[in-house]
């Protein structure tokens, strides 16, 4: 083979491995682009987002604020309209954004609609924007506009935790009222050393924004430690559960089932031995009743529904009891917090523990409503009623009471002492109970 022809085959696998290499980057730029696109979306990705309780208090807050602001800022062009009309006309631009931006947020909170991260973003650009504009309009670095950069940087981040999304944010501000000093009014003196209070204002920009994103990183860090003991309790909790059912449960079941069987096998010349398992008897349903309590509540722990725990706890009630109990629900069940649902399925369980162990019902109706702004949980039997002195009895009626004034509702007790039967009912508000655990 000669010198060109190696030569040749040199130059055709030089370009050939050119081409490859091209190609191979035209393959993997997409998947780049796709990467970097989803490293910028999660900087940008509000952490709050999953605390709904978070953001949405901070949500209303902000908005009061910029009501407020609104209200100032159009009192101020009415009150002095000879100070902007006309030389400054585009100070009506302001109020107006504001109204805009404003009456959108305040409408998807009216309406209950989600606090989405696009809306959070339109609403932090406004801030920036109307801030900018303010400061070309009022005088460039003469204006105190400049001060409300302070709390729009701390609240983006308050609603945004990542450090590279605040320090980016922070930037596109500083930027802007640079650029607004520069431009607007008589510029920079740097015979006055204007540059050096400029320096400093755009540093404590900084300060504010990472100084509040630090202080909202740790109570985040400690509102997620202290979430995740309380799960490991909830989980300890569902264990205890099922503990109980796969053992105490299950021995108390056989023991009351060979009770029922020495009592057909006593003679009935032996009305001492039947009176003993009588009683006997007795006191394993009620020690069988009192276990489904921890046993059934940690169904709710689990998260399933509250009306569907009661439906298979009015199911055992009557297994166990031999009295018949119904559950009535009406309405949808919204995604209620872990405490109100266990508090409302206590409250329930301790009625018909009242009725099964005071009342000698023939029958138990359990009703669970459900409407736009309250629960109603009422428990109705048509026994003989509570003693009089039912409220210092024990410390059933008392912990209904205190779940029911911890939720905001009230209980109320119908019947009691009346031979008529006993009503207990349990109103809840809905309002802001929805979500969380």
């Amino acid at each position: 083979m000669t010198d060109e022809q190696l030569e040749a085959m040199r130059h055709d696998a030089y370009w050939s491995s050119l081409a490859r290499a091209f190609h191979g980057a035209q393959e993997r730029r997409p998947h780049v682009l796709r990467a970097v696109a989803y490293a910028v979306r999660r900087s940008l990705t509000p952490g709050s987002l999953s605390e709904p309780g978070v953001v949405l208090y901070a949500t209303r807050i902000s908005l009061w604020g910029r009501w407020f602001i609104w209200l100032v800022v159009v009192f101020l062009t009415a009150y002095r309209p000879s100070f902007w009309y006309p030389g400054m006309a585009e100070a009506l631009v302001l109020p107006i954004l504001q109204l805009l931006v404003n009456g959108l947020v305040h409408y998807r909170l009216r309406k209950q609609r989600p606090i989405t991260q696009r809306l959070l973003l339109l609403l932090s650009a406004s801030d920036v924007a109307q801030i900018t504009f303010a400061v070309l309009i009022l005088g460039g670095y003469s204006s105190f506009a400049f001060v409300a950069f302070y709390p729009a940087l701390g609240l983006f981040a308050v609603l945004f935790p990542s450090l590279s999304a605040t320090l980016g944010w922070t930037s596109v501000a500083a930027l802007l009222y640079i650029a607004a000093c520069l431009w607007s009014g008589a510029g920079l003196s740097l015979d006055r050393g204007q540059e050096m209070v400029l320096v400093g204002r755009v540093a404590m920009m900084y300060v504010v924004a990472v100084g509040i994103g630090m202080i909202v990183r740790f109570e985040r860090l400690r509102w997620q430690s202290a979430l995740s003991r309380e799960q490991q309790l909830l989980n300890d909790r569902i264990e205890l559960s099922q503990q109980i059912h796969d053992t105490t449960a299950q021995t108390a079941s056989m023991i009351n089932l060979g009770l029922h069987r020495a009592k057909a096998l006593a003679a009935e010349s032996q009305p001492e031995l039947r009176s003993a398992l009588d009683a006997t008897a007795e006191l394993t349903r009620s020690a069988m009743w009192e276990m489904r309590g921890p046993i059934d509540a940690g169904h709710i722990v689990e998260g399933r529904e509250l009306g569907r725990v009661l439906w298979s706890h009015c199911a055992t009630f009557e297994r166990i009891t031999g009295i018949p109990a119904v559950l009535t629900q009406s309405g949808t069940e919204p995604d209620l917090p872990t405490a109100v649902r266990s508090q409302l399925f206590a409250i329930a369980h301790n009625a018909l523990t009242n009725a099964f162990l005071h009342g000698d019902p023939g029958r138990v109706d359990v009703g669970l409503s459900f409407t736009n702004d309250r629960i109603r949980l009422s428990v109705a039997d048509d026994g003989i009623g509570l003693p009089d002195d039912y409220a210092r009895r024990g410390r059933g009626m008392r912990g209904m009471v205190d779940d029911a004034e911890d939720m905001g509702g009230t209980l109320k007790v119908d019947g009691a002492g009346s031979g008529g039967g006993t009503t207990i009912t349990c109103v809840v508000p809905l309002e802001g109970r929805e979500g969380g655990i």
